[in-house]
């Protein structure tokens, strides 16, 4: 037997003028089954739409929301997604008692073709009988070309099989209904930031038909699993899902306009942290820089020293914020205010550096007349005065 095999993909290989001059397929039966519904294989094309236009009602159960990564303005979710829609070309009635019913068909059933194939290969008489194949039902029916919007990438889950359900409803209707890892682009803007709210839309059409032959409709959209008894609490954001709004369930370009559906989450971030970990180190800072005005100008070392150390300290503050910061044309509202705390401190040392400017000057005319100090060491009366002045 092996050689057999062996001689017959030689024959192939060795004679380049060998031709295939017969070939016939026969099927056993054109109707397709599982369960009590069927189709009909001659007459079903998988490629034509079912009803023009057919209505694709699409369901949105969100399970929780995994993560929001500012720098790369992508949103990732798991969610159940479920689409429904009518296909009326199925062959069977619903069961007694089975009316209304979800019959579940599985995904991974496979359907056994057999084909004679009758094969003679030039006048060496090589005759191959029967040729088995399988391929799965979900892949011999009509589905809609979903198309997502500012898609990035999707998972499918599995453990011993897929988290899928394929399903017909009285020989009418088809559901198929999976769990899903989305990851979605949303144009984030962060000029606010952190006081900042984002809105991001998921939306879901055709990508060839546009609402003449295919139209999209939300029916539901809603908070499931585990987010909606115990929210991700490592997020930078309070989210909350919406409906579509009206404006945005329409999808309008030169030529087309494709039905939408979707929904819509408005990202309210948790600005608390920032407000203690930034905005009050800074704030504290200036005002410890305006505790140098209490020292005395002539005290050197400890008022420049103290306004130095502050000034280096929101630098590095500042260093800090751009670093973990999102992308942002301009500055965000946390960079300028870290930027008038650094102004106010350097200005606290321009108006020493002044002061110490104006002690030499004074240090100047009194050696040229030859006076002594009026009091303290580095003439403390004119440069308190002075002090105070600015």
């Amino acid at each position: 037997m092996k050689y057999q095999k062996c001689l017959i993909l030689s024959m192939f290989f060795t004679f380049p003028n060998v031709v295939v001059s017969q070939i016939s397929v026969n099927k056993n039966s054109s109707l397709v089954c599982v369960e009590q519904y069927c189709i009909d294989k001659s007459t079903y094309k998988r490629r034509d739409i079912p009803l023009t236009p057919i209505q694709i009602h699409i369901d949105f159960e969100v399970w929780q929301i995994l993560e929001v990564v500012d720098k790369d303005f992508t949103i990732s979710i798991s969610m159940i997604f479920r689409a429904h829609w009518e296909e009326p070309r199925l062959i069977g009635s619903p069961k007694p008692g089975e009316k209304d019913k979800w019959i579940t068909v599985d995904l991974d059933v496979n359907i056994l073709y057999i084909l004679n194939l009758n094969i003679f290969i030039g006048t060496l008489g090589i005759y191959i009988k029967k040729f088995h194949y399988l391929k799965r039902f979900i892949n011999e029916l009509w589905v809609p070309d979903v198309f997502v919007y500012d898609l990035k990438g999707t998972k499918t889950l599995k453990l011993f099989t897929r988290f899928a359900g394929l399903y017909f409803v009285n020989g009418q209707k088809v559901i198929y209904s999976q769990q899903v890892h989305v990851i979605f682009w949303c144009p984030m803007r962060f000029n606010t930031f952190p006081l900042d709210t984002q809105v991001c839309q998921f939306k879901v059409s055709s990508f060839n038909n546009d609402d003449t032959k295919m139209t999209f409709n939300t029916t539901k959209v809603s908070k499931t699993g585990s987010w909606k008894t115990k929210p991700n609490t490592i997020l930078d954001y309070d989210v909350e899902i919406n409906d579509l709004p009206e404006k945005d369930r329409n999808d309008v370009t030169d030529q087309f306009t494709y039905s939408v559906a979707g929904f819509e989450m408005i990202l309210v971030r948790h600005s608390l942290k920032y407000l203690v970990n930034q905005y009050l180190p800074s704030g504290l800072m200036v005002i410890v820089s305006w505790v140098s005005f209490y020292i005395p100008p002539e005290v050197v070392p400890g008022r420049m020293g103290l306004l130095v150390t502050t000034f280096l300290v929101l630098v590095n503050i500042f260093n800090s914020v751009q670093n973990s910061s999102p992308n942002v044309s301009g500055f965000s509202a946390i960079s300028s205010w870290i930027i008038v705390c650094v102004l106010f401190v350097f200005g606290a040392l321009l108006g020493y550096a002044v002061i110490l400017m104006k002690k030499k000057q004074l240090m100047g005319q009194e050696y040229k007349n030859n006076l002594s100090p009026q009091s303290g060491h580095w003439h403390g009366n004119q440069l308190t005065h002075i002090d105070s002045g600015l």
